[in-house]
């Protein structure tokens, strides 16, 4: 009978705490959009090596985010987060010819700080700012190359 009566007041101290309105931070736009510029000016110097940057800047950032609000994981997302670190490096250097891949640590910081950034926004509020963020740095980097002139030929069979 009294544990009933613990877990109904459990129960109620739960429901009570799920109800409270969360107060998230706002999303600072010009910081994403200032982010985004420099990401798509140092991905001109990166060859492609800028998108597996991107997905290793949004881990590599998520991780330390993590460990600042004291949030434990668990051994097998440490390990996966590991081995996708370690494939995008390597993807990095193979796609940016070792040079731009390097250069692309650049980006990979550009991201991992704009996670920092987004740590107290609500998850609707990040998913948005990491679209815009990326959107910006995609326009940055179609417009640079159309006003530096890059043209490039695919000839396919002769």
């Amino acid at each position: 009978m009294s544990e009933s009566v613990v877990d109904q007041q459990a129960g109620q101290a739960g429901s009570a705490s799920a109800a409270a309105p969360t107060a998230y931070a706002r999303v600072n736009w010009a910081y994403q959009a200032i982010i985004g510029v420099a990401m798509g000016i140092v991905a001109l110097f990166t060859a492609l090596a800028w998108i597996p940057a991107i997905l290793t800047g949004l881990i590599i950032g998520r991780s330390q985010v993590e460990r600042s609000k004291g949030i434990s994981v668990g051994g097998a997302t440490q390990a996966l987060r590991i081995l996708a670190v370690t494939g995008g490096v390597l993807a990095m250097l193979f796609l940016g010819a070792v040079i731009g891949g390097l250069i692309a640590f650049f980006i990979v910081a550009l991201v991992s700080f704009s996670e920092r950034i987004l740590s107290d926004t609500s998850a609707t509020d990040h998913t948005m700012a990491r679209i815009f963020t990326t959107i910006v740095a995609l326009v940055v980097w179609f417009v640079a190359l159309y006003v530096v002139g890059f043209n490039f030929k695919v000839n396919i069979g002769g």
